[in-house]
């Protein structure tokens, strides 16, 4: 599990950032998915769907109220402009908009995923590894993943 290893790295002095700056892609995903599950969400990882094209989600986290569109960016510090921000914010919510199309006509993945449109809110999330200068874009977080947990925690105060 990676959030015990997180642990035992924190114990030793460690930064989180330092820490996760080790992880894989891969692991920086499983680490994003595990603080979902934790804050009791159901998470699909790599969710491909298609409507006119095929599309992506790293973690699709549904809840009992929220479902996040998260994408995981592992961008160094400074490697990325408030552009690049903006760009990944616009591409996640054209996914957004595309998965809300394909759950209204397949009636199987709803259930097979226990989605109702209806009773839950769904939106966009980027998790990075740092804190970025740019909080929200449009209708897209983006929360540092060491933020992630306190963000789950406190969604009925920021929806």
């Amino acid at each position: 599990m990676e959030l015990e290893k997180i642990k035992k790295e924190l114990l030793k002095g460690k930064t989180i950032e330092e820490i996760l700056e080790k992880f894989d892609w891969k692991g920086f995903e499983r680490t994003v998915s595990e603080i979902f599950l934790a804050n009791n969400f159901k998470v699909k990882q790599n969710f491909i769907f298609k409507t006119k094209r095929r599309y992506e989600i790293d973690v699709l986290a549904i809840g009992e109220r929220f479902v996040f569109c998260v994408d995981c960016k592992e961008w160094s510090k400074g490697r990325y402009k408030k552009t690049g921000l903006r760009y990944a914010a616009e591409s996640q919510e054209e996914r957004l908009k595309q998965l809300k199309k394909f759950l209204k006509k397949n009636l199987l993945a709803r259930q097979s995923m226990k989605i109702n449109l209806e009773k839950q809110k769904l939106n966009t999330l980027i998790v990075t590894l740092f804190e970025e200068d740019l909080l929200k874009e449009n209708e897209t977080f983006f929360v540092p993943i060491w933020k992630l947990n306190s963000f789950l925690l406190n969604l009925e105060k920021i929806f």
